[in-house]
């Protein structure tokens, strides 16, 4: 037995020698012969060719790789190099170069394995002759990662990193390709050392390897750039300083970066060039006592401020160039830059400027017409900017016909085009009328539910006549049905407040126009951020998917402020709202105002779709207080109102008002009508209206019409003090024109009688003259006079007009122009032939703000001075108003 366990301990033993044989046979593998450089240099220098090789196998071995080296000629060739190293019995050979580089001096390794493969290159530099040591040293760090030991384990046992202080050592492996438990690559790592440096926040990379038990460590071994203490600006005048620190990605306590450091230089230019400065010199300097810490200082120097003095149009022959520069939102500096910011250069306007002036050739017969890029030309007084445009032939546009799957006769068909109407009166080609009817004739389809009904065009183009003919061809689909509507995106907004918006449900035909009216109809609401309404294919072909997105926006809000109108002077008031309360839909708000001449509190709430119906039903109570020239007023009251759709565009409104009010300090001769009012008395009034809507927007209509009529009957069979009856209309058209310009007709008509023999009390009457009907005459002075008394005391009888044209100013501020013609009167009887017409004209601003919509207005009175009033007025008012 003891024999046997002696004999067990001498095989262990024997096995263990074997293993640390093998283990140093393996260690001394992998030989490198190095082999003279060739010397792109002076004579002078010959003699380190001799030297450099020994010393370079030197540096190698004292890093444990088993090198020798070869005197006599340099080889520059691979192949030549293989032979030497394969009679050497090495297993890479390393060759290349030295070269003068200035004073100093770069080596220029290649490693090359004998065996084959692509030679990996390393080079490193020095001073001088003298620093050559250093140099080979260097060089043989950068050669041992790549001459692994032959015959080792190639695995990659770890991957780690030295050297970083501020980086994580996780973004640095990142960023590596090496990996655990991968062969380990020399290429690969060369590789990962390139995107170490590409990071930009290390000033050396270098890699080391280790022998460990199951392969080897690989160490990336970094410097890093210093760290940023502080970040100062110097030289910056019109831009804060607090601005350019936002916009630089680089930040204090980071590591510096310059690439990212040049990004951020160009992002300042930028922030300069949207003030005027386009030259502006932007550098950095690094303040330093500490290699690890840095202050980074950027260096501003801002050059005289230039705005865009001309915009050339060359090229331009059949069209008038000034014709065009009005479609451009490139212009030059005027009165209102201040506010529009126009006269400023910007590039990505550049761009949209050429494309707008092909359109505009394009929409005028120029079908071939070309722009090319704009040309910026800047000056020491300011800045040009050229367009050149190649007009091509004009095209007229000659027959108009149909092909494709036609379901309905031609004339259905032209009745929904534009195109034929030019055809008729011989005017040239228009783009934007083709496209239009391209969506007419999709549409057309769509509502009889072919849902991706496509409709193209071809055009024949005749040069000798200059005629275009041009064939509609609709490609119909197949009829869908709608097999689910869904809503997304609706935090807040419950379900049934969208669906009840939408014009199809679950299982109708499909119908486009219907879908454009849903996201019309939730456009209206106010609730949403963003509506977008998407038909999605499913797995049946004749089945569609409608998808309802929303993003809901603040419906809530608290205001307080201050102001001042040309009707209640200086006043102070705040409101509390929610125009989507509990998400149902329902408004709420209370809304206080006090000034010198009125004062009111109102609180008010509105179910619109009671159980989703279509019924809405509101109540308001209020307190409100009114001075006029002659009398004051003090109301308290409420309201309970109704309105019910009839059909999609009209509403029919009821509603009851109950008041009681006080009307007092009246003159001690004042006219019969107002000494009639004076004191307290009840109001109790029915009132209908019928308010048919088809204006594209609640807030910023450019097309449709608003039309109301309405009835009041107080008195009579409801009671109270006050009796008449109160019929009255208004009507509104808006139409675009050319050049974003919008065309706005308001008419308003109204008469009031005495009810069952009660008196009109004198504030029901018409008062016009201000900013809501008859601009250029003080508030509510056109009206009526006592014939003793002088004082005003109202028509009974009224109607006012108001042509506008309404033009922007600055879209992206929401900033517009208006000139405006008024003409209106209030008479005492319904006698209204031969009476006078009060007329005036101005202009004014309206300035969508955050607050609202803010109206100033001037206007003349042309029949002001005949009348012994003041010639002119300037209306100012917020909150939208048709």
């Amino acid at each position: 037995m003891r024999a046997m366990k002696r004999r067990g301990l001498r095989g262990l033993f024997l096995a263990a020698c074997l293993v640390l044989a093998a283990g140093q046979a393996l260690a001394q593998s992998g030989k490198v012969l190095v082999l003279p450089f060739e010397i792109n240099a002076a004579d002078a220098l010959q003699s380190v060719q001799g030297s450099l090789p020994h010393m370079l196998a030197d540096k190698l071995k004292a890093g444990g790789v088993a090198a020798s080296a070869e005197g006599g000629k340099a080889v520059t060739d691979v192949s030549a190099a293989r032979k030497l190293g394969a009679g050497a019995r090495a297993d890479y050979v390393v060759f290349g170069s030295i070269s003068k580089v200035g004073e100093g001096l770069s080596l220029d390794a290649r490693v090359a394995k004998v065996s084959g493969g692509t030679p990996q290159t390393v080079f490193a530099t020095a001073k001088s002759a003298m620093a050559m040591d250093a140099a080979a040293g260097e060089l043989a760090q950068k050669i041992a990662p790549l001459v692994a030991a032959v015959g080792s384990s190639d695995r990659i046992a770890e991957v780690d990193v030295e050297g970083n202080s501020i980086l994580d050592k996780e973004v640095v492996l990142l960023k590596i390709k090496s990996q655990v438990n991968q062969p380990y690559d020399p290429k690969t790592v060369n590789e990962d050392i390139k995107k170490l440096f590409d990071m930009g926040y290390f000033d050396d990379v270098q890699v080391r390897l280790d022998n460990v038990p199951g392969g080897k460590r690989l160490t990336f071994v970094v410097k890093e750039k210093p760290r940023i203490q502080a970040i100062g600006v110097t030289g910056n005048g019109d831009v804060k300083k607090d601005d350019i620190l936002e916009a630089m990605s680089t930040k204090a306590g980071g590591v510096l970066n310059l690439k990212v450091l040049a990004d951020d230089l160009g992002k300042i230019r930028e922030l300069y060039s949207k003030k005027g400065y386009y030259k502006t010199e932007v550098t950095y300097e690094l303040e330093q006592t500490d290699p690890r810490v840095a202050r980074l200082n950027i260096i501003i120097k801002e050059p005289k401020k230039l705005y865009i003095k001309e915009v050339k149009i060359e090229g331009a022959k059949q069209i008038p160039a000034s014709d065009i520069e009005s479609e451009l939102a490139t212009s030059t500096r005027h009165f209102w830059s201040w506010v529009t910011g126009s006269g400023v250069l910007k590039d990505e306007m550049l761009e949209r400027d050429a494309a707008a002036i092909e359109a505009y050739y394009a929409n005028r017969g120029f079908v071939d017409a070309k722009v090319g890029q704009p040309e910026v030309v800047y000056g020491d007084d300011g800045i040009t900017v050229i367009f050149r445009v190649e007009e091509g032939e004009r095209y007229k546009v000659g027959s108009v016909s149909f092909s494709g799957d036609l379901l309905y006769d031609e004339p259905k068909l032209m009745d929904r085009i534009k195109l034929d109407e030019l055809a008729a009166k011989g005017s040239y080609f228009n783009r934007s009328v083709v496209r239009d009817d391209l969506n007419a004739l999709a549409e057309l389809y769509a509502d009889d539910g072919y849902a991706f009904a496509e409709a193209d065009v071809d055009m024949q183009k005749h040069p000798d006549t200059k005629v275009i003919d041009l064939t509609y061809i609709i490609n119909k689909g197949r009829k869908v049905y709608v097999r689910r509507v869904s809503i997304e995106g609706n935090e807040k907004t419950r379900d049934n407040v969208v669906r009840r918006e939408v014009k199809l449900a679950d299982g109708d035909l499909f119908s486009g126009s219907k879908l454009r009216r849903s996201n019309e109809r939730l456009d209206k609401l106010e609730y949403f951020e963003k509506v977008d309404i998407e038909t999605v294919p499913t797995d049946n072909p004749g089945e569609v998917d409608i998808k309802v997105k929303v993003k809901d926006k603040n419906t809530g809000a608290i205001s307080l402020g201050a102001g001042y109108s040309t009707s209640d002077s200086v006043f102070f008031g705040g409101s509390v709202e929610e125009k989507n309360l509990f998400g149902k839909g329902y408004h709420a708000k209370f809304q206080g105002m006090f000034s010198g001449k009125s004062s009111r509190g109102v609180l008010s709430f509105t179910n619109p779709r009671v159980y989703d119906s279509n019924l809405a039903v509101g109540a308001d109570v209020y307190q409100v207080y009114k001075a006029y020239d002659d009398f004051k007023k003090s109301t308290s009251g409420g309201k309970l109102r109704f309105a019910y759709p009839l059909g999609e565009y009209t509403v029919l409104s009821w509603d009851y008002r109950l008041d009681h009010y006080h009307i007092y300090h009246t003159n001690w001769n004042a006219s019969s009508v107002i000494q009639q009012s004076a004191g307290w008395h009840w109001a109790s009034s029915v009132f209908v209206q019928v308010d048919r809507d088809t204006i594209d927007s609640a807030t910023k209509p450019t097309k449709g019409t608003k039309n109301t009529l309405s009835l009041e009957y107080a008195g009579g069979v409801v009671g109270g003090d006050d009796a008449f009856v109160k019929p009255m209309f208004t009507s509104n058209f808006f139409y675009p024109l050319p050049l974003d310009l919008v065309f706005h007709w308001r008419g308003q008509a109204g008469v009031i009688f005495p009810n069952a023999g009660g008196d009109i009390p004198v504030y029901e009457r018409f008062y016009l003259g201000g900013i809501n009907n008859v601009r250029g005459y003080e508030v509510d002075k056109i009206s009526p006079k006592d014939p003793w008394t002088h004082e005003r005391i109202g028509g009974k009888a009224e109607a006012f007009t108001n042509f506008e044209t309404i033009f922007p100013i600055s879209k992206s501020v929401g900033l517009l122009g208006v000139v405006f013609f008024d003409a209106g009167n209030s008479w005492g009887d319904y006698n209204l032939i031969n009476s006078t017409i009060y007329k005036s004209v101005g202009a004014g601003l309206r300035w969508y703000s955050p607050m609202g919509l803010i109206r100033v207005e001037y206007g003349y009175g042309l029949d002001a001075e005949d009348h012994n009033m003041q010639p002119s007025q300037i209306g100012f008012s917020m909150g939208q108003t048709f």
